[in-house]
């Protein structure tokens, strides 16, 4: 860069620099707006305006020849500094509240999982048997076999979810983030996230249908991102799908596609929420109205980590099938999942 500069607001705050220290330490003591170095390589100065202060220092050939130039350059970025100042204030609170999201949810789910151990096996009770906790956990643990084993599948799901955690924080916040794109069979890697919810689906009477040939499909995508997309995509099914229905999923090849098809009776998606039921903060009437709507977050992840991945989700919504159970509005919906292909 031919002119560097360091930007400060009109409360004292750097909001940018890229000057060195001795620079800096010069120029901000400096007088003039304007002035070559005394080795004629360079122009530099410092200008003050209501919104802060620039300090810069150029080696644009037209700069050295021209103060007038110079001066006009550094008046820009100088009027500039409120716009920039809001800029900057406007993306740090957006990654401030994507830290403290993620540190937010991290918090509960490590709680969830402290608190189902917990219920099954008492922290008081395992303080009082020094040198015998273990003996004491195998005894709880020969005892209620069946409870046990929710348990350890309650606690692979909530790791799988702070591991998407961190993976949705790694991969799209990321300006440059690291995707490892690699063949993988994609009924495989859909089934490593399906038995994290499976006792969701069982607990609502939901008969889960995988079907297609388990070698034939080939994807060509990122796992652990994919995982992630796949993971907000089970976990809204789960919460919304009506109870004692089917799940169907399917996946098939489509030119140069792999397609992913989920197939369910869930909560109405009115026509005017349709085109908005993949964007940041939406969640639909009928979620909200249940107390089922989380922030709305779920299904955006799911479409930014597929585009990530050169693929894409839909949703086909069939208004003409409607069931009422309880109350509340069901209907036929149809997200579908479109990744390439191994070729």
């Amino acid at each position: 860069m031919d002119i560097r500069y360091k930007i400060i607001n009109r409360d004292g705050k750097t909001i940018f620099c890229n000057l060195s220290p001795g620079e800096v330490s010069e120029l901000i003591s400096a007088s003039y707006i304007s002035n070559k170095t005394a080795d004629g390589k360079y122009r530099h100065g410092k200008i003050s305006t209501q919104g802060g202060q620039v300090l810069a220092i150029s080696s644009n050939i037209e700069h050295i020849k021209s103060s007038k130039k110079f001066k006009k350059t550094i008046e820009v970025i100088a009027n500039s500094i409120d716009f920039l100042n809001e800029i900057i204030q406007k993306s740090n609170e957006s990654t401030n509240k994507n830290t403290n999201r993620l540190l937010h949810n991290l918090t509960s789910l490590n709680a969830h999982n402290i608190q189902e151990i917990y219920s099954l096996i008492p922290q008081d009770e395992v303080s009082k048997k020094m040198g015998g906790e273990i003996a004491y956990v195998e005894s709880i643990i020969n005892e209620n076999p069946k409870e046990t084993a929710k348990l350890l599948l309650k606690i692979a799901k909530n790791n799988a979810a702070m591991k998407a955690e961190f993976s949705v924080f790694k991969k799209l916040f990321d300006s440059n983030p690291t995707l490892q794109k690699r063949e993988h069979n994609v009924h495989k890697v859909l089934m490593n996230v399906f038995y994290l919810f499976f006792p969701d689906f069982t607990d609502k009477e939901v008969e889960v249908i995988v079907g297609s040939d388990k070698t034939k499909y080939i994807g060509l995508f990122d796992y652990e991102s994919f995982h992630v997309a796949l993971y907000h995509l089970i976990e809204n099914a789960a919460k919304y799908i009506k109870p004692k229905t089917r799940f169907k999923v399917e996946i098939k090849n489509v030119n140069t596609r792999c397609e992913i098809s989920f197939d369910m009776i869930s909560l109405e998606i009115k026509p005017n929420e349709k085109e908005y039921i993949f964007e940041e903060g939406v969640s639909g009437d009928l979620a909200k109205q249940t107390g089922k709507a989380g922030d709305g977050i779920g299904m955006n992840r799911a479409k930014k980590i597929l585009e990530l991945n050169s693929g894409e989700i839909s949703l086909l919504s069939f208004p003409d099938t409607i069931q009422i159970h309880m109350g509340i509005r069901y209907q036929r919906n149809i997200f579908t999942i479109m990744i390439p292909k191994k070729l």
